[in-house]
């Protein structure tokens, strides 16, 4: 009887350290392999919400005094702005390696596309700036999750302003 009990010990200890094999094995396949966005299983959350994320960029973005000036400098009025941005976030949960991407411009708010503006190009390192110092602001979220393993994610992403006038509806 012993004997049974000892080999049944022996056996769920061996199978337990294998299936931990399996799971360090399917970890290692992943560890600094950065997924996109669009093409990770479980995509990383905002806590507060996709809402509050973009009031967050709004609040957090301390370059709009420059974009602001200089589209009315150059009568890119009655339209909408779009500032675009990516990141990383890590498998903690922890937005890092923020880059400004550009400006762009669009007459309507919810169309999916829109015009580069090339007359922001000189202050590419300003927005840089501006962009890193509010992802380094940013609070953690919910990391992606590829084969139920926490991974890095790549994030692009973009807010908009309406620079104009009477806001379409």
């Amino acid at each position: 009887m012993k004997k049974i009990l000892i080999l049944l010990f022996v056996m769920a200890f061996n199978y337990n350290s294998f299936s931990q094999g399996i799971a360090t094995e399917s970890a290692k396949q992943f560890y600094n392999k950065i997924f996109e966005y669009d093409y990770v299983e479980k995509k990383p959350i905002f806590v507060a919400g996709r809402d509050s994320l973009r009031n967050f960029y709004l609040s957090h973005f301390n370059a709009f005094d420059s974009i602001v000036t200089r589209a009315i400098i150059k009568g890119d009025t009655a339209k909408y702005l779009r500032i675009h941005f990516e990141y990383i976030i890590d498998e903690n949960g922890v937005p890092y390696n923020s880059q400004f991407k550009y400006i762009g411009s669009t007459r309507y708010g919810s169309s999916s596309g829109d015009k580069k503006l090339k007359y922001f190009n000189d202050l590419n390192s300003y927005f840089k700036e501006a962009t890193k110092t509010m992802i380094h602001k940013m609070p953690n979220w919910r990391p992606a999750l590829q084969n139920n393993i926490r991974v890095k994610c790549n994030v692009e992403d973009y807010f908009q302003i309406w620079l104009g006038i009477n806001p379409e509806k």
